[in-house]
């Protein structure tokens, strides 16, 4: 009696909701799109049996859109999109562009009110099991949910299944399923066992099986008096009892579904003796990793075009953080770089994704492979700081720039200007054209870097500029095929080197400083005897000259960012060094 008035009660509540007359049968909420999502779409059908007239209804929850004067016949469908233009290019159908919003990636609650403001529909969709996950192929992969049955309960997972009707087009390498404006392509709510066990003759057949979590077993008798027996009552170490109760000699069928990774053991109560048993594994579930660890060389490569070979792979990377900030305003932009000099910009245009850019850091970043004017990037999901003050390594010398070294750490020698003039010190940013008296190469200084404000660095007769930076590219194409547009971009006042001499060279490319960062004493270690150490701070002024030692001291110094270059005639090495 107690289930029966139990029915009863779910039945009245499931009338006066998921039985509307307008129900949603069909969720597209996470194409396979780069960016921004413009083919979302939902699905509207009239499961009555009179026309159904939606003006002044609207969604009450998730998006935001009041319908128009237009109705639905009985048994017809209404599609809502996010971009009308898109999804008619796309999918060729007519649809209503909802007013704002977007389908939460990760599951939402969406509500329909009548024109009266009565809630007449709702559903809280997942992207977790029970309903259909990125494993199955939705959530990014390309197909769309669809209920099995438009009079079935929308809030149980189970009822959701991915589309089964391929639509013929791909988008970013996924092809694309689903039935918008269609029936769907799910035949029915029914659930099919994975696996079928026979009963009969004091036998399992078969007696041992191997599934997967989430997977159903059906045990069919088809002769004698049985039953199966899995519970923890029998079988202690069993991750979860099941057990069709009493045996009997009916030609009956019994479903389990094991949601539970591990061993299990089952048995036929009557006939154990006689070595009625049997065993399931249940493998643990299948994690999709949609971030999986790549390195910055594997990623980073171009076709002839100048096009990245990855474009818009998800994946996780690793290194160290060269330069400032040069997105400060709205997001990040930097540098990561492996151990070789090997470097790939990182970009979010929308937050700082809770980290400070700091040079020196060890950081893993996960995003998704992107190209901005021949530049290759990471546009940032998340940023996770490993650890602080690494060593940098030494810059690569040249004099020309190629795109094997994009996003690498660069010195261009004996440089002049061509147009000091061209130092404005205004806007975003500005280019320096230079020259080494045979090539020209472009210098950008960002407006986020000391130099911007610094004004422009004068050379004294006979005096030449060593300039380090990061290589960039801002090529003059906005689609592929990209080709130049290389700019180096110096990322502090030091990065600037006024030279004297046009055969400076550096007096040993692998210097470096212990501890990094420090506290008191520095001890520079380096295979050449410098006559002399220089102290400069962040800002390029000289702090202090000393001789005749390897060690520097920083106790009276502040906490930050300095530079202490070893100088030998005409050779000089610099290292950069933080104060805690």
């Amino acid at each position: 009696m107690k289930n029966l008035f139990t029915s009863l009660i779910f039945m009245l509540f499931f009338a006066g909701t998921a039985l509307s007359q307008l129900v949603v049968t069909e969720l597209s909420y996470n194409p396979p799109e780069t960016n921004t999502d413009s083919l979302e779409y939902i699905e509207l059908y009239n499961l009555g049996s009179a026309a159904l007239n939606l003006k002044d209804y609207k969604f009450t929850k998730g998006i935001e859109f009041a319908f128009p004067e237009v109705t639905i016949n009985a048994g017809g469908y209404l599609l809502l999109s996010v971009n009308e233009g898109a999804f008619m290019r796309n999918y060729n159908k007519p649809s209503l562009q909802w007013t704002s919003g977007a389908l939460n990636n990760g599951g939402e609650a969406l509500a329909i009110a009548d024109a009266s403001g009565a809630e007449i529909y709702a559903v809280d969709f997942k992207d977790v099991a029970p309903w259909p996950t990125v494993a199955d192929g939705t959530d990014g992969e390309g197909k769309s949910i669809e209920i099995c049955n438009p009079e079935a309960d929308p809030n149980e997972g189970d009822n959701w299944k991915v589309s089964l009707s391929n639509l013929g087009f791909m988008i970013n390498g996924k092809q694309v399923f689903g039935t918008p404006g269609l029936a769907n392509s799910i035949p029915s709510c029914s659930v099919e066992p994975d696996f079928i066990v026979e009963v009969a003759s004091n036998f399992f057949t078969p007696k041992d099986i191997t599934i997967d979590v989430g997977q159903t077993v059906r045990w069919v008798n088809t002769g004698g008096t049985h039953n199966i027996n899995g519970s923890q009552a029998t079988f202690p170490a069993n991750p979860e009892s099941f057990s069709n109760g009493a045996p009997s000699g009916d030609a009956w069928t019994y479903d389990f579904t094991f949601n539970t990774a591990g061993f299990y053991n089952y048995q036929c109560d009557p006939h154990a003796s006689l070595g009625m048993m049997g065993t399931v594994t249940v493998n643990g579930p299948v994690i999709v990793d949609i971030y999986p660890v790549r390195t910055i060389t594997s990623v980073s490569t171009t076709n002839a075009d100048g096009q990245t070979d990855s474009l818009n792979v998800t994946c996780t990377l690793q290194g160290i953080v060269y330069g400032v900030n040069i997105n400060a305003a709205t997001g990040l932009q930097f540098t990561v770089m492996d151990a070789n000099n090997n470097g790939i910009g990182a970009f979010s245009g929308s937050g700082n994704l809770g980290y400070t850019v700091q040079e020196g850091d060890e950081v893993e970043i996960k995003g998704r492979i992107d190209n901005f004017r021949g530049l290759t990037q990471m546009r940032l999901d998340s940023v996770r700081l490993i650890s602080e003050g690494n060593n940098l390594v030494s810059p690569k010398v040249v004099t020309e720039f190629v795109e094997e070294d994009e996003s690498s750490l660069l010195t261009v020698e004996n440089l002049d200007y061509v147009d000091i003039s061209q130092w404005t010190g205004m806007g975003s940013g500005f280019n320096l054209i230079m020259t080494n008296g045979t090539n020209e190469f472009t210098i950008r200084i960002d407006n986020d870097v000391d130099l911007y404000s610094n004004g422009p660095v004068v050379l004294s007769p006979g005096s030449k500029l060593s300039v380090t930076g990061l290589l960039g590219q801002f090529a003059p194409q906005t689609a592929a095929p990209y080709s130049g547009g290389y700019q180096l971009l110096p990322r502090y006042i030091v990065d600037f080197l006024i030279v004297t001499n046009v055969n400076d060279s550096d007096l040993d490319s692998n210097m470096t400083l212990s501890p990094n960062p420090a506290n008191n004493i520095v001890t520079i270690k380096t295979d050449a005897q410098p006559e002399s150490i220089i102290l400069y701070n962040a800002q390029g002024q000289q702090l202090s000259v000393i001789q005749n030692t390897l060690e520097v001291d920083m106790s009276a110094f502040a906490a930050g960012v300095y530079f202490i270059k070893a100088v030998k005639a005409d050779k000089s090495s610099t290292v950069r060094i933080i104060k805690m």
